[in-house]
């Protein structure tokens, strides 16, 4: 199953391009779940988090983009948490014991759910990982994007993201 996932992966990673989606800059509702955290004991769900920006990061331990830029994410979680920003990684697709492996080896510390069937990765139509949805304090999506964020020019497209939903 692992070696059929990341060939898919490989597949759609090559298909999709690294870019942000506007749609037709209409936002749309973010689609609401319920997922256990590898944090606690406690399952969270989207709705809970209204009246906050939020960004949700889909990712997995096998994914080497997702990897390369999950420092990034802890360190803009660290110095944004105060303005009341949630960053939420969804881990789709993976091996449970591989993700908590990931989660420790990186020392993440923002909320981190589990999606092992990807239940949620159909709600939210993803083809490829890692994919960042930027969601403003209504719940509406402002912006995706596709790929992860890499360098000066990565970090320079987030914090330009984020301002949207601040």
């Amino acid at each position: 199953m692992r070696t059929f996932t990341l060939l898919i992966f490989f597949i759609f990673l090559f298909s999709a391009s690294c870019n942000t989606d506007n749609s037709s800059g209409i936002s749309r509702t973010a689609k609401n779940f319920d997922l256990p955290s590898f944090m606690d004991d406690n399952n969270y769900q989207l709705n809970q988090f209204r009246g906050k920006p939020v960004i949700i990061n889909f990712w997995a331990s096998w994914c080497a983009p997702c990897r390369q830029e999950m420092p990034f994410l802890e360190n803009v979680w660290k110095a944004q948490k105060k303005n009341g920003l949630v960053l939420l990684g969804i881990n789709v697709l993976d091996d449970k014991g591989e993700a908590e492996d990931t989660l420790k080896e990186f020392g993440i510390t923002y909320l981190n759910l589990y999606d092992p069937e990807g239940d949620i990765k159909e709600k939210y139509n993803l083809l490829a990982l890692p994919v960042t949805y930027f969601i403003d304090k209504e719940g509406n999506i402002s912006k995706i994007n596709y790929g992860p964020f890499l360098g000066k020019d990565g970090e320079k497209l987030f914090n330009q993201l984020l301002k949207e939903i601040l």
